[in-house]
């Protein structure tokens, strides 16, 4: 395996993706069933009709207005294909309402909602022609499911215009509906703006609400504030958003007005009364506190990086680059920081790539944290799989041209590509590990812009790199080390059966999340791996490498992958057995145990983190610990994160978390602060926290 072909399977690790004839005039997706209409049945060449996308919802999810809000994508035509001459026109969006998930405030649609396009028909349109869209959306509820699809839509002609039976209520309706424009003025109101409408006549008791068509300039979650002037009509008390300009010419938007079928919006462009600019529409904040706040969650973030080192999920891998210094210890020093800075260079580059991912997909409407990937059945079985031939590798049944380890005595371990593939294993292992100050480095970081959030990214990877750089840089450290010998071979071996744990520990992972028969599918993947690497071994080692025997070792390989990944999306996850200690979570459970006096001990978890799993066995399980339970009267509640879930998501950002583990004490006064433990506990800090030390 070349290192180009080894780098971009293990980058590819980092960002697996979620995957003739006429084009249908309607899909049933995911929650959401999406047709391409028209008003008229038939078009008259040189004339006009409306195009419409009408999504039909199941109960409970909704798509996104042109602003979304605080986060999601609003349903977009990547393209039109029209016969020649036609032309389609911009989207027209109705009034949307407001959509809460968790402390998120969105701007959508519920039920059934029709986005309008107008379409000119050309001279020349022929006797049929066929009108196609590729369309895109994405639909929420607790989760976000992206969608997509290319819609067709086939118009005759006609001497005259021919109203569809179906659709053509639909259209004027939404023509009645259209928003009518309305005078409103725009000044700055302290921290915030004054949206005045002066002849905006409404009753006394009438809700009134602003909708914002520009992102980013108007908080969506803030309420908006109402006042009646004694010189008439209405004035609105917005809340700035963060990312707010400094500058403001114009703000356009929607008023509304009332509610359920007394419900009106008027279409405003609010601009200063002067027409002159809001200068200083957000007042910026002293420049001492944002680099601050970013510079202590890099600093946090810098020491997570350098405990993660040490967790159980990393310290496999990087054991060996240590092993790569002893070898190189008599080389030239120049050759030795090179192969620090190519590992330094992997880790970091891994981390952008999964930190753009990150904050791409939240950005996108998904309440992810970290160790996001492992959410996915198809990740883990990869990830398992991969460590499983790794594993196989440095038990000596066979060598790939790159090892990921550059340790050994042969030439074929050597390369600045190997250091580079070893930083990139080492973070694609850390995923499944939360080490000390990640959590609150982490949740601060991906509540800012992506570029403080990237710089939180940095800070963790350059924190796990920096041993390996000074260690690189420091000649006297290298001579500390022992000298090369036979011991090297073994202790590579040796690290073989950390690796076959950890991929035993992705199985059980596996399992819990696609279901039995999926995991059995998984196990003999295994079997095809091993088969695979001894017979490509037995090759390396007599020198018969050939054509025949490559092509029996890839069929091996890819029967193997296609039995394990397979059907992921139609597995049923199987459900563990408890114990009886750990009851359901939910935030009623909390408020109802609260309100009834108890103390709650909640403990958001993951199969898939490592963290998670030891303070499990070591802590939870033992018996003083469960004897501090009875004796607090304390409720154990479990949020296990293993497989997505917005809900659990919204509750650790929160707390200022975006990953797992998490550890939340409620004391049994319901007046009292919930407390915070450490991701890493012992028996002692939980016992102290449920009596009140």
């Amino acid at each position: 395996m070349r290192p180009s072909q080894l780098l971009s399977l293990l980058l590819s690790l980092l960002l697996l993706p979620g995957l003739g004839g006429a084009a249908p005039s309607s899909v049933e997706a995911s929650h959401v069933t999406v047709s391409l209409v028209a008003e008229h049945a038939a078009v008259a060449p040189g004339g006009a009709t409306t195009l419409g996308l009408h999504f039909d919802l199941e109960p409970g999810w909704h798509i996104y207005w042109h602003n979304p809000g605080e986060s999601g994508e609003p349903p977009k035509v990547k393209a039109w294909r029209l016969p020649p001459g036609a032309e389609a026109g911009p989207l027209g969006w109705p009034v949307p309402k407001r959509v809460p998930m968790g402390p998120i405030m969105n701007y959508g649609y519920e039920g059934e909602v029709v986005l309008t396009a107008p379409l000119t028909v050309g001279p020349g349109w022929p006797a049929e022609a066929t009108v196609e869209a590729d369309v895109t959306w994405l639909v929420c509820k607790e989760d976000c499911i992206p969608g997509k699809a290319t819609l067709g839509l086939t118009l005759p002609a006609a001497d005259a215009p021919q109203p569809d039976a179906r659709w053509a209520p639909v259209f004027a309706a939404a023509r009645e509906a259209t928003p009518a424009e309305a005078l409103a003025t725009l000044a700055r109101d302290g921290e915030g703006l004054r949206v005045t409408l002066p002849t905006l006549d409404a009753p006394a008791d009438a809700p009134i609400d602003f909708l914002p068509a520009v992102e980013g300039v108007v908080s969506p979650s803030a309420p908006v504030t109402v006042e009646r002037p004694a010189e008439g009509g209405v004035a609105l008390g917005l809340t700035l958003a963060p990312t707010a300009p400094d500058t403001l010419d114009a703000l356009p938007g929607l008023v509304v007005v009332g509610q359920g079928s007394d419900r009106r919006a008027l279409r405003v462009n609010a601009v200063p009364a002067d027409a002159a600019p809001v200068d200083g529409a957000r007042a910026p904040p002293p420049p001492s506190d944002a680099p601050t706040s970013v510079a202590w969650a890099v600093l946090l973030a810098f020491l997570g990086g350098l405990i993660l080192n040490l967790m159980p999920c990393v310290f496999p891998v990087l054991s060996l680059k240590i092993l790569g210094f002893v070898q190189q210890s008599g080389e030239q020093a120049a050759k030795i920081r090179a192969h620090g800075w190519a590992f330094a260079g992997g880790v970091l580059v891994s981390f952008w790539a999964l930190g753009g991912a990150l904050v791409a997909l939240r950005a996108g409407g998904d309440r992810l944290g970290w160790g996001f990937q492992l959410q996915s059945p198809l990740f883990v079985a990869v990830l398992a799989l991969m460590v499983f031939a790794l594993g196989l590798a440095l038990s000596g049944l066979f060598e790939v041209g790159l090892a990921l380890t550059s340790v050994g005595g042969s030439k074929r371990f050597e390369g600045l590509g190997g250091s580079f593939a070893t930083g990139v294993l080492a973070t694609v292992v850390a995923t499944p590990c939360t080490a000390p100050f990640m959590g609150p480095a982490l949740g601060y970081g991906l509540t800012q812009p992506p570029a403080a959030a990237m710089a939180v990214f940095s800070g963790l990877g350059f924190g796990m790199a920096f041993p390996y750089l000074v260690l690189s840089h420091a000649p006297a450290l290298l001579r500390r080390l022992p000298r090369p010998g036979p011991w090297m071979e073994t202790f590579k071996q040796a690290m073989a059966f950390p690796l076959f744990a950890t991929a035993v520990w992705l199985l059980d992972v596996f399992a819990r999340q696609a279901g039995a028969d999926a995991a059995f599918r998984l196990g003999l993947a295994f079997v095809g791996v091993a088969f695979a690497a001894w017979l490509w071994g037995r090759g390396q080692r007599t020198g018969k490498v050939g054509a025949a025997r490559g092509v029996v070792v890839a069929a091996a390989l890819g029967v193997s992958a296609w039995g394990a990944l397979t059907d992921l999306d139609e597995a049923r996850p199987a459900t563990a057995a408890g114990d009886g200690f750990w009851q359901p979570w939910s935030p009623d459970a909390v408020a109802a145990e609260r309100r009834a006096g108890r103390a709650v001990f909640v403990n958001f978890t993951a199969a898939w983190c490592i963290s998670c799993q030891v303070n499990e066995r070591v802590v939870f399980r033992d018996d003083d610990v469960r004897a501090a339970f009875r004796d607090a009267d304390a409720v154990a509640l479990k949020a296990d994160w293993t497989h997505r879930d917005a809900t659990i998501a919204d509750a650790l950002a929160e707390h200022g978390r975006e990953g797992v583990p998490l550890y939340l004490y409620y004391p049994p006064d319901p007046a009292a602060p919930v407390q915070v433990l450490p991701p890493v506990l012992t028996p002692a800090m939980v016992r102290d926290a449920l009596a009140g030390r």
